[in-house]
């Protein structure tokens, strides 16, 4: 099987520094591409890493490059994977505020995210003007 990128978040609207030192790490190692790809999949798993990149299953998910740096780091040991919830969420709220500054309501949002209208004026309140939008 080769290798198919399926990411398609925007890593410039990441704040790194909400993220997990081990995912941190690993966008060191390999990318934030490659990163968001494995702890999409694999994330919240110990997943063992081989010593020997063509022996290792994440050639499936991951280009050989990234695989040979993670045999190079961590061959022969289990990686505790994080998960990829904290770029998700980031990525969401990047969403939810650029409905409301399209113009969208606070209810209309809400149904649209699966939230309350509380959660929707809360993610608003990180950035409680136009101009301070990271987005």
């Amino acid at each position: 099987m080769h290798y198919v990128s399926k990411t398609t978040i925007n890593h410039n609207n990441i704040n790194f520094s909400l993220l997990s030192e081990k995912t941190r790490e690993l966008i060191d190692l390999i990318g934030f591409p490659d990163t968001y790809l494995l702890v999409s999949t694999l994330g919240g798993q110990d997943v063992y890493i081989p010593k020997y990149p063509d022996r290792s299953k994440l050639i499936e998910i991951l280009p050989h490059k990234s695989v040979e740096i993670l045999s190079q780091m961590y061959g022969g040991t289990y990686l505790a994977l994080p998960t990829s919830r904290q770029i998700d969420l980031q990525e969401r709220n990047k969403a939810i505020v650029k409905a409301l500054l399209n113009g969208d309501s606070r209810a209309k949002v809400a149904r649209q995210f699966g939230l309350s209208v509380r959660q929707v004026a809360n993610v608003r309140k990180e950035f409680p003007t136009d101009e301070a939008s990271p987005y």
